[in-house]
């Protein structure tokens, strides 16, 4: 699956992102053109996520129907399936859980550096919801401007 079948609103809203945080995403994971395959944007459902993402750290973005982006997280986990697990979290969340399983249409996950630590993982959520600017959720972590992404991944080694 070519990122072609990725809507084109979302490749413009995350080529920003893939560039700036390009030294904290998993390389195994990109297209050779450093680009995002479109198997790691997919429907919204925690199934469909636990199916086709194996990524225990991971950045993860929600769309609605219209491409805005509605919600930034992070997870930093021992198991492949945690972006899935996550996401399950969300919908089963007592007030915000039906607005999220009614807005939230399709998911793309950055699978982060399987050795960077939860503090690193954390500003990659900043970063992401800093260039985004999600509709929903306000409570991103800090970020350091001094301590861009290619920073982060430096400290944890190339």
């Amino acid at each position: 699956m070519s990122s072609a079948s990725i809507p084109r609103q979302i490749i413009r809203q995350l080529t920003p992102v893939l560039r700036t945080m390009a030294p904290l995403v998993d390389a195994a994971v990109l297209n050779e053109d450093g680009g995002l395959p479109a198997r790691l944007t997919l429907r919204a459902t925690p199934e469909a996520v636990r199916r086709r993402i194996n990524a225990p750290n991971a950045v993860y973005i929600a769309w609605d129907v219209r491409c805005h982006c509605r919600y930034v997280g992070s997870v930093c986990r021992q198991e492949r399936t945690a972006v899935g697990t996550r996401l399950a979290e969300h919908y089963k969340h007592s007030t915000d859980g039906p607005n999220r399983r009614a807005h939230w249409a399709l998911l793309t996950v950055l699978p982060i550096r399987s050795d960077a630590p939860l503090q690193i993982v954390r500003a990659a959520e900043g970063w992401a919801a800093r260039l985004l600017s999600p509709q929903d959720g306000t409570a991103h972590p800090y970020i350091d401007m001094a301590e861009p992404p290619a920073v982060l991944a430096a400290s944890i080694g190339a």
